[in-house]
């Protein structure tokens, strides 16, 4: 009965609105993803197993495909259960364990720990290997606008050189040289645009070759 009516609350709007009521929710969610039996999804994520035909292989196939039928379903529900101007800051988590640890970090601790956490987590991000470079650019902007809004205004010098330090060597070792030193280089607009081109001129050549 309980569980019916958290899905009831959720349903008539008592969504996720920000930080103002994010302790409720957080509790709310917790419960009603339990209710669903996909509770450990937000403490756990899983690769994809080795290819194999072993009866090892089946079984962690199998667990692997029930994992990611559960993590769907707590990634819905937590975005359901937001604001619509919400979803867009969460929608590119790629687990449900990396979804709940972003509204922590974004709703869920005090000033002072929030802005380290930010600040940690805005200077060590690097390229990841499953994002397309818009996804990643996109990534990055959130991040700043993350830092912006926790008081913190990164200077268009700031941004571009992070952007740039993301980026992984060897691949890109010759474009973050060129582009450290670039004049046509001042926004992070202007690095966006420059890395959208580079990478689908990259991902052409690899096509050809």
């Amino acid at each position: 009965m309980a569980s019916k009516n958290v899905i009831a609350d959720l349903n008539k709007g008592e969504k996720l609105t920000g930080s103002e009521n994010y302790d409720v929710w957080r509790r709310k969610i917790q419960y009603l993803l339990n209710e669903q039996e996909v509770l450990e999804t937000l403490e756990m994520a899983m690769v994809p197993p080795e290819e194999g035909n072993t009866a090892q292989h089946r079984h962690d196939k199998e667990a692997y495909d029930n994992w990611v039928k559960k993590d769907r379903c707590a990634r819905f529900t937590m975005l359901s259960a937001m604001q619509n101007d919400l979803i867009g800051d969460f929608e590119d988590c790629t687990t449900a364990q990396a979804m709940w640890n972003e509204l922590k970090i974004k709703f869920g601790q005090t000033n002072a720990t929030r802005l380290r956490a930010l600040n940690l987590k805005f200077n060590e991000y690097t390229l990841l290997p499953n994002h397309t470079m818009p996804e990643h650019l996109r990534a990055m902007k959130g991040m700043i606008k993350d830092l912006r809004n926790a008081g913190v205004e990164l200077s268009d010098e700031q941004q571009v050189l992070a952007v740039i330090r993301s980026l992984l060597d060897p691949e890109w070792a010759h474009m973050k040289q060129l582009m450290t030193h670039s004049e046509n280089i001042k926004t992070f607009d202007d690095i966006s645009r420059h890395l959208e081109l580079e990478a689908d001129c990259n991902a052409t050549t690899k096509k050809v070759a």
